[in-house]
């Protein structure tokens, strides 16, 4: 009777320790400038639970537009934005204290279509381009496409729209007639005859286009949980380059396609981009701040220490996590 008793006290144990762990979970919101393949680390690590491991319960919330999502950072409505350098220096310059800790593309992976009747950078004079918002990753992009189109950005009207979807949507309807693109609309783009203007992942410019991004006084006083929202990041992007089944599935979710040449170029465009250890690149973070001032934008500080804060990873690779992950996923060639 006694061994008995012993069973049924650690059965209850069992079955009653998860439900404490759930109820423990510190909440920590994370904002989404749009939902592109470059966060994806963050959806896998929520769809496989591996936030909770770390002690969170974390939630995504689309903001439409990387400099929106900047600003209720600010405001303390959520403890990080997924966005890109651009808008942090552009906010730090206004007099904010930002922070980018991670990064999941060091290149700029964007292509700049437009509407099937425009076949050269000339036609596209006085036609209305899309972005998702002012300031963001991708107003600067088309800044930089139409110089290098030969084109000022007065030589056509710039737009508000939204996401990559948002903007593709808008092509579609006839109301805009140019925007830049990111995997999965691309490769829809393609499908429809949408014509490319300007490839800029081609070139491979090192860039900081998408990172975890957080206000320097939370980096100092909640540090521990952000190694562990890290941690599971990391753990996400490494699960997702390692299970193309499992990463691809959530492809299809998120995107609500069952295109398979859809879904194939978008996991395939996440390969290319992640960084396996995440960390931004500082190469990356001086022509951000070099091509903001050659297409006009002023900037404060040009010391990319002022906006980079790479100690968390540091840490993790001197603790060995990065190296756990490899051995836990062992990613695909």
């Amino acid at each position: 009777m006694r061994v008995l008793r012993r069973w049924f006290v650690l059965a209850a144990a069992i079955l009653i320790a998860p439900m404490a762990r759930a109820d423990d979970l510190a909440p920590f919101k994370i904002g989404i400038s749009a939902p592109v393949v470059t966060i994806f680390p963050v959806w896998m690590a929520q769809a496989a639970g591996l936030d909770a491991k770390e002690g969170l319960k974390v939630e995504s919330i689309s903001m439409e537009g990387g400099s929106r999502g900047v600003q209720v950072l600010l405001s303390g409505e959520i403890q990080a934005m997924h966005v890109g350098l651009a808008p942090v220096i552009q906010a730090n310059k206004q007099g904010a204290d930002l922070r980018l800790v991670t990064s999941t593309a060091n290149t700029i992976p964007i292509t700049l279509y437009a509407s099937p009747t425009i076949k050269t950078a000339a036609e596209l004079k006085g036609k209305i381009v899309g972005i998702s918002t002012f300031g963001s990753e991708t107003d600067v992009a088309v800044s930089i496409a139409l110089q290098r189109l030969g084109l000022k950005r007065d030589d056509v009207i710039v737009s508000q729209i939204g996401g990559s979807s948002q903007r593709f949507g808008a092509l579609i309807a006839g109301r805009i007639d140019a925007a830049p693109l990111l995997e999965p609309t691309i490769t829809a783009a393609k499908e429809k005859g949408f014509t490319p203007l300007l490839d800029l992942a081609a070139a491979n410019t090192p860039w900081i286009f998408d990172g975890v991004v957080v206000i320097d006084g939370y980096l100092k006083q909640h540090r521990d949980a952000l190694i562990h929202f890290v941690r599971a990041y990391i753990a996400g992007a490494y699960l997702a380059l390692s299970d193309v089944d499992k990463a691809k599935a959530l492809i299809a979710q998120k995107y609500k396609t069952n295109d398979p040449t859809v879904i194939d170029a978008t996991y395939n465009d996440f390969k290319r981009l992640m960084p396996h250890d995440a960390a931004p690149s500082v190469a990356g973070a001086e022509n951000v701040i070099a091509q903001l001032q050659a297409i006009g934008l002023a900037v404060g500080s040009k010391n990319v220490n002022d906006y980079l804060d790479p100690s968390i990873i540091e840490g993790l690779k001197k603790s060995g996590y990065l190296d756990e992950m490899a051995k836990a996923y062992p990613l695909k060639q």
